[in-house]
This record gives structure tokens, sequence and C-alpha cells, in this order.
């Protein structure tokens, strides 16, 4: 008589949470794929069945219904019986006719990623990265103008939305002048002048950006208004102002050095003058997934950099002497710290 194997004793937890995370890539490629096929744009403002999507787009009859059902359950496409059209986010920022466009940076952006996060094991194991991982896409962006365009777009588009906060939330009323420090091309400080038009701005960049970021300013005319100025944070002379700001540039250094650079923006602040420090920073508890791993990305790009904690920035901010120091949420995706000279 021979005897059976015993049948495993099943888990209590089934695996379908194993399974959904090894398969998140398969959903970025069908945005992916959707935005290069032209899909968003073809349903924006109207709807359009299976069939005359495939027909219009040229598109295989075997995959085009599941491919479609797919970008529904993701919520960029809406279904209401057999007619597919755009949901407003797609709309927004899917569509090439959209201001807000995203779709020329997202091909890019999963490029970037990819490469990144193929160096994360021997990153754990060597503590060192492929030199051409490091930087990420900024780095590579700066050399190939068809990448570095997309990819300041979708920046003008995150600066315009936190400006136009900032300009709502902080008192400007007794402020003169405003400068933002690394600040890209210019559109934050701009939507900063717009919204308060008795500022005076300027915006702090690289000299080697200079041509890059006055042709920007000219072209949304705010050449007149914005003063570029050129220099290194870390060693050349920041121009005195009432408020300072620093947006996505403190996750770029370690610690000893983003001490520095508030330490600075302290000195140039005029008596009573405020820094304020925006940033994709880590919740206290480090448990909120999308910033976590923003965090760890930029571990993987940067020799030094990575995502703090609000509570970090402002001790930072203490040690330099601000007062009044405060964190708070700024549009869901950021954190401001604000610090008083």
């Amino acid at each position: 008589m021979t005897s059976r194997a015993k049948a495993p004793q099943l888990p209590d937890e089934p695996p379908e949470t194993i399974m959904r995370l090894s398969t998140i890539f398969c959903q970025a490629e069908v945005v992916r794929c959707a935005v290069e096929l032209g899909v968003f744009t073809m349903l924006a403002g109207k709807s359009a069945t299976e069939q005359q999507i495939r027909q219009e787009l040229s598109l295989d009859a075997h995959r085009t219904g599941d491919f479609l059902d797919v970008l529904a359950a993701l919520g960029l496409l809406e279904r209401i019986g057999e007619l597919y059209t755009d949901s407003p986010v797609a709309r927004s920022y899917l569509d090439e006719n959209s201001s807000t466009y995203l779709g020329e940076f997202l091909p890019l952006l999963g490029e970037s990623w990819r490469t990144a996060w193929d160096q994360l094991g021997p990153a754990l194991r060597t503590g060192t990265v492929n030199t051409q991982s490091r930087g990420g896409f900024v780095a590579k962006s700066h050399t190939d103008k068809q990448r570095f365009i997309p990819f300041v777009d979708v920046m003008d588009n995150i600066n315009v939305r936190i400006g136009a906060e900032l300009a709502r939330r902080v008192d400007f009323s007794a402020a003169k002048v405003v400068g933002d420090l690394g600040g890209g091309r210019g559109e934050l400080v701009a939507a900063l002048v717009r919204a308060h038009a008795h500022l005076q701005g300027y915006n702090y960049e690289l000299p080697s950006a200079k041509e890059f970021v006055v042709d920007h300013l000219r072209d949304i005319g705010m050449a007149d208004t914005i003063e570029f100025v050129g220099g290194d944070l870390f060693t050349d002379p920041i121009p005195e102002a009432d408020i300072l700001i620093y947006g996505q540039v403190l996750h770029g250094w370690a610690d000893d050095k983003r001490i520095a650079l508030v330490r600075r923006a302290y000195e140039a602040l005029r008596p009573g003058g405020l820094l304020l420090v925006h940033d994709r920073m880590i919740d206290d508890d480090r448990r909120d997934l999308q910033r976590v791993l923003y965090s760890l990305y930029m571990r993987l790009v940067s020799p030094e950099g990575s995502e703090y904690r609000p509570a970090d920035c402002q001790d930072w901010l203490r040690a330099a002497g601000f007062a009044e120091v405060r964190a708070e949420p700024l549009l869901n995706t950021h954190t401001l710290v604000v610090g008083r000279k």
C-alpha cells in the first residue's frame, strides 16, 4: 500500500496581490501604446465604437477590444454601452491638442525609468550604479534637445500649478522681490508675478541655461518682468529678496549640501523674509508608496540625492536660523516647508 503525499496547506491570503504587483508594468505599456497610437487625441470631444476606433487608427481586430477595455478599467477611457470616449484626466493630459499634454514625455520617462530600475539589484549589492543611469532622464535630456523639450514642458506644467497655488496660499502683500532658486525656465516665478503685479521676480539658474530660459520668458511675455540670474547656488552671489524658493532642488543633494543651500538662502533674505521649499517629500512614517518609490529612484540616478522627510527639512531651516517653521501638503503630490528669517 502506497502512502499519498499530503496536500500543501493553502495560505489564508490569496496570491492576487503578488500577481497584481508583478504585472503593473503591463499597465504602463498599455498607456504608452495608446498615446503612441493617438487613441486619446482621436477620441477627444467625441465617442466611438471599437470598430470605428479600429478602422480610424488601422488597428488589429483580434486585440483592439481588450486593449480599449483595459484603458477603460484604468480610468483613461469611459465606456457607455458600446461607445468609448476620453475620461477627463486623459482629455487634459493625453490629447495632443491640450495645452497640458504630457504624452510626448511618457515614452521618454519610461525609457529612463527602465534604465534606472535595471540598476536596482547591482546598486543594492555594490553601492554603485551604471554611469548610463546616473543623472536619470534629466542628465540625458540636457544633451538631446528632442528629449529635453518634452521634459521641461512637463516641469513647466508642474511649476505653473505650484506657482498658482503658492500665489493663492502665501501672503505676498509685503514682499517686493521674489526669487526662484534653480527655477528651470521660470514658470513658477512667472505665475507669482502674474498673480501679484507689484512683485519683482528673478529666476536663478546655471549660466549655461541663460539663452534657453530667456527665450522662454520672451515667448510667454515675461522677459521684461523677470530677470535671469546665472550662477552656482553653492558659490555665487544670490540677489537679495523678500521671498526665496527652492523647488525640487534639495532632493538632488546630500544632507550637508542641503543645509548649506538653506543657509545661503537665509543669508540672501531680507529680515522678515520667507524661504519656501517644496519637493516630493516622504511622509514622516515613510508609508506613502509613490513618495518612497520616487526617493528610491533618486538614489538610483543621483550619487547623493533622495527625497527627505518634512521633519528633516524643518530641522535644517531652524538650524539656519529660520523661525515660524511649518510644513503643509501641496497639491497632493508635494510638501511645502516655510520658514521666516
